[in-house]
């Protein structure tokens, strides 16, 4: 199963455009970046077109490779970084990223150089088949929070667990993970992202 998806016009706009500038700033070739991120030249050629948007895995790895956070891939244009910012978030100033297994509502995408990202998602996957063999993994640690319905933490190294509302859980994303939704409703849930600094070699 592919982690990309053909889209309508949400937030792969702003993705295609900040991906593109930020490959191009940073003097790196599609191969380069390729390298750099582990995706393949062809896709990133689709992202940069708007013709294939990424998973939010794929997007930490962009991330990764350009050597930004990833609140940066989704920041709009013209707002910059203050001392004492604020940031309040509402429906009508929210992305939406739409994949196969999730809908991210991207928040407080005006601030650039968040430490973590906050996104609040709908868990559309309810089967194990709807992943790849290998599950999703990238740099740093998340923070789970069931808001609605029911879900199935997948991860590598421990058994399946279920969560229900108002539980959570923070994990290492470097230990590949997906969620899946076990409610007849998709979930429903508050989903922070915290990419550590570092560097690709």
């Amino acid at each position: 199963m592919q982690d990309t998806q053909p889209v309508s016009e949400t937030s792969i706009d702003v993705l295609s455009q900040k991906i593109k500038l930020l490959r191009q700033r940073a003097q790196l070739t599609l191969k380069q970046l390729s390298l750099r991120s582990g995706i393949s030249v062809s896709t990133l050629s689709k992202i940069e077109n708007g013709r294939l948007s990424p998973t939010y895995e794929k997007i930490a790895a962009l991330a990764y490779g350009l050597s930004v956070d990833v609140g940066e891939l989704f920041r709009l244009p013209g707002h910059e970084t203050h001392l004492g910012r604020r940031s309040i978030s509402s429906s009508a100033t929210s992305l939406v990223h739409d994949t196969r297994p999730y809908r991210y509502t991207v928040l407080h995408n005006d601030l650039a150089h968040k430490r973590f990202i906050p996104l609040l998602a709908t868990v559309k996957a309810h089967e194990r088949h709807e992943f790849p063999k290998t599950l999703h993994r990238h740099h740093g640690e998340e923070f789970i929070y069931v808001l609605s319905g029911q879900i199935t933490l997948l991860t590598d190294l421990y058994a399946p667990h279920t969560l229900n509302p108002g539980d959570s859980c923070y994990f290492d994303s470097g230990m590949g993970h997906a969620f899946l939704s076990t409610s007849a409703e998709d979930a429903q849930i508050l989903w922070i992202s915290c990419t550590l600094p570092s560097s690709p070699e």
